[in-house]
């Protein structure tokens, strides 16, 4: 049976900075526990590969265990997460986190449950933007209905009747509207 530390984090040397090495080697160091090996993984910019975790991965043996400060450490994600910890766990490995001795199964389990919650928050958050975009579309729907059975009013009577004895830029001036806006208020009159 052996026993290995798993780190990994920024190259920040800040001891109380969490995601930093410094910071979880100094937590490893203070239990006093003689490991087999360390598996350091440094996070350098926007790269996230863990390769030391997966030579420690390729070396470890049923009865073996990982000591890392927070289980979220050793992946990206929750769904890796969950797809690691069943794999250690058909392994038969124990991992150490926070000084507290975890059963995978038991992380698994939490970590299944956190994933479920996860996955029906995002499925009504999907239900939520489905019945806006409906509502949208429904909406869109009847103001293209609607929209030939536009009433005139006596203001775009008036409007017609200025562009019928001016030109569509001095009328332009006097109401403000654009050319293509008194082009389709002309036509909806003629078309009465």
């Amino acid at each position: 049976m052996s026993m290995y530390a798993y780190i990994a984090g920024t190259t920040n040397n800040d001891l109380n900075d969490e995601g930093s090495i410094a910071c979880q080697l100094d937590f490893l160091q203070q239990t006093n526990v003689d490991y087999d090996a360390y598996f350091i993984d440094t996070f350098i910019g926007a790269s996230r590969a863990r390769f030391q975790l997966q030579k420690l991965l390729m070396i470890v043996k049923p009865g073996d265990m990982i000591d890392v400060m927070d289980v979220s450490n050793m992946t990206s994600n929750i769904r890796e997460l969950s797809s690691l910890l069943y794999y250690l766990d058909d392994l038969q490995i124990t991992i150490y986190s926070d000084n507290v001795e975890l059963d995978v199964g038991s992380i698994r389990e939490h970590f299944t449950i956190k994933m479920m919650c996860r996955a029906e928050k995002l499925t009504m958050m999907q239900h939520e933007f489905n019945k806006k975009k409906m509502c949208h579309l429904k909406h869109q729907i009847n103001v293209r209905r609607n929209k030939g059975n536009k009433q005139i009013t006596q203001k775009d009577y008036e409007v017609y009747k200025m562009l019928m004895n001016s030109d569509y830029k001095t009328t332009q001036q006097a109401t403000g509207l654009s050319r293509s806006t008194l082009y389709r208020l002309k036509k909806r009159i003629q078309q009465q």
